[in-house]
């Protein structure tokens, strides 16, 4: 059974990842399937790519049990990582709009895909929130660089230092995702959403995606990530 489904619906095409059992994780697995359905972008047909997860995830952020396989080989685990931070700024350059139906719990990695969609919509009662603080760990994929442009510095500093939680509610008073609704129509919604977006000027709509996505310099990019490995690093010659 694959991790991510893939499915068409009208002119948006869906990833679901459904590793439910694993908080929708993303593993080698999932980050191959969803760089598939980044790369349908370029079918005519698909005008809108749609993300989000089975059950009380939307996507729990990268595969611990991967990762902490690869403790003991560091460029291995930087690897894996590093094709997760690719696959985020994969997202964030996609050729169509990308929309973020966040069903469930979206922490670590998940917040990032997230964030690096163009639209984000909510479960009402889904928990929105970085967490990489609550199990030791530093951001890699984006949080310290996309949660500023998000909600600004003071609330991003929230997020990522005290590693707070937001209920889609309150995900969406604060800016985080566009709006909020109740879990039992969000696939609905989002259905919506995608027609009216297929339905305008496709140039147009591409040419906007240009001047709409955020400009971020490489320099904050970096800092995050030399960050990490720096952090991985302390942890691979810390005395047990």
């Amino acid at each position: 059974m694959t991790q991510v489904a893939l499915v068409r619906r009208g002119p948006a095409l869906w990833a679901r990842i459904d590793r439910p059992g694993a908080g929708n994780a993303c593993g080698s697995e999932v980050m191959g399937r969803l760089e598939e359905w980044l790369a349908a972008a370029t079918d005519p047909g698909v005008r809108v790519l749609v993300l989000t997860g089975t059950g009380r995830s939307f996507c729990a952020g990268a595969d611990l049990t991967e990762a902490t396989a690869l403790l003991g080989d560091l460029p291995a685990l930087r690897s894996f990582l590093d094709r997760g931070r690719g696959l985020v700024r994969a997202v964030m350059a996609a050729g169509v709009p990308t929309i973020a139906a966040v069903n469930g719990a979206a922490f670590g990695g998940g917040l990032e895909l997230l964030l690096a969609c163009d639209i984000a919509v909510a479960a009402d009662t889904a928990r929105i929130g970085d967490r990489h603080i609550a199990v030791g760990q530093v951001p890699g994929w984006g949080s310290s660089v996309l949660l500023p442009h998000a909600v600004g510095p003071a609330l991003a500093r929230r997020l990522l230092i005290a590693g707070e939680t937001w209920t889609g509610e309150e995900a969406a008073r604060r800016g985080l995702v566009s709006e909020a609704v109740p879990a039992a129509d969000l696939d609905r919604h989002v259905d919506a959403l995608a027609e009216r977006i297929a339905a305008l000027d496709e140039a147009a709509v591409r040419r906007m995606l240009r001047v709409a996505r955020p400009v971020i310099g490489a320099q904050a990019w970096d800092r995050e990530w030399d960050t990490l490995g720096e952090h991985l690093a302390s942890q691979a010659t810390e005395p047990e």
